[in-house]
């Protein structure tokens, strides 16, 4: 079941821009063993007009036909994201290295860098690469915030149609592995599931914490226990905590 509404247009996505029309859920992640939330991780939320959500995937994809447009709207979204935080925990935050990079060398008057190094218990997740140069951005940036002691996750590990940069994940403290491991046929075979464990033993090997996104059930929290994963988010944990705000709307 989809909660999302219909793409929308260019047309509708520069009204959307323009108007604000975007607000933050923060979803909570638990400890998998004692149950406490450990964090939150600030998600982005789409509106259209009519005050329906649009997917947010689909949105960023809009953006990336417009860097100028996707550095004004991550920009907005992480002062947002960072001004309604839940008190007293620690704040996960999706950053697009593209958008990141348009605002110029991060040593230098890089107005996303400063925001972010001037906060904090926060941890940047870093989105899963789809081609070289993408690994290149990401790992630029994971360099500077590791410099500036802000934590790193890498984001949607495992998702289709992305691949993985051994370099980053080596220089990483989370890694996030997608539902996908969990939830999609191809990733039920012998061999993958064998790919998953390892992949969990070499974050416990190497000291890096392990969150399993897109947990929906009991069946799902159990199945993460069981294979040694140390942090589990999503839907089964939804209600715990939401703050949505959308253009001059204030908070709602």
């Amino acid at each position: 079941m989809s909660y999302y509404s219909p793409s929308v247009d260019r047309l509708e996505l520069l009204e959307l821009v323009d108007r604000q029309r975007f607000g933050v859920e923060y979803q909570p992640i638990i400890d998998t063993c004692s149950g406490a939330v450990i964090g939150y991780e600030a998600l982005a939320r789409f509106f259209n007009h009519q005050g329906d959500l649009v997917a947010p995937l689909y949105i960023f994809q809009l953006l990336h036909d417009s860097p100028l447009m996707l550095a004004q709207v991550e920009l907005q979204l992480k002062r947002l994201q960072i001004r309604f935080r839940p008190k007293n925990s620690t704040l996960f935050l999706n950053l697009d290295p593209h958008a990141f990079s348009v605002f110029g060398p991060a040593e230098s008057e890089n107005v996303m860098a400063k925001m972010l190094t001037d906060n904090q218990d926060l941890v940047i997740e870093l989105i899963e690469n789809t081609d070289l140069n993408d690994a290149h951005i990401s790992n630029e940036v994971a360099t500077f915030m590791h410099h500036k002691g802000v934590a790193i996750a890498l984001d949607d590990v495992g998702a289709p149609g992305t691949m993985v940069s051994l370099n980053i994940l080596s220089n990483v403290d989370f890694i996030k592995f997608d539902r996908h491991w969990i939830s999609d046929d191809s990733c039920q075979s012998k061999s993958m599931k064998q790919l998953f464990k390892s992949l969990i033993g070499y974050a416990q090997l190497s000291g890096k914490k392990t969150i399993l996104e897109g947990v929906e059930s009991a069946e799902d929290l159990a199945y993460a226990a069981k294979i040694g994963v140390d942090y589990v988010q999503g839907f089964f944990y939804k209600e715990l905590f939401i703050s949505e705000h959308c253009g001059n709307k204030g908070m709602l």
